[in-house]
């Protein structure tokens, strides 16, 4: 079984909570892959900005959202590719 890490066990309790108050807006916006690349893009300038700066506590935070935004697509690329084989999918 792989070892999951704090990110991705971060993104299912994000999840779970948004499963129980049955609130959509969490899964809002997967269908399109390329939202996701332009985010990740995004975070990399950011920390590039910031390391130019030496701000460290920014460098930190969007380290930190870079990841959990590759942690969000993979799960996005999952659901679709579940949809796509007609599974239901818990999150």
């Amino acid at each position: 079984m792989k070892r999951e890490n704090s990110s991705e066990r971060a993104y299912r309790h994000k999840a779970l909570i948004a499963d129980l108050i049955e609130c959509e807006c969490f899964y809002a916006g997967e269908e399109s892959l390329d939202d996701y690349d332009e985010a990740i893009a995004d975070c990399l300038a950011m920390i590039d900005h910031f390391v130019d700066l030496r701000n460290e506590e920014e460098v930190a935070f969007w380290r930190s959202m870079l990841q959990q935004t590759k942690i969000e697509k993979r799960h996005a690329q999952k659901r679709m590719i579940d949809k796509k084989n007609g599974e239901v999918v818990y999150s």
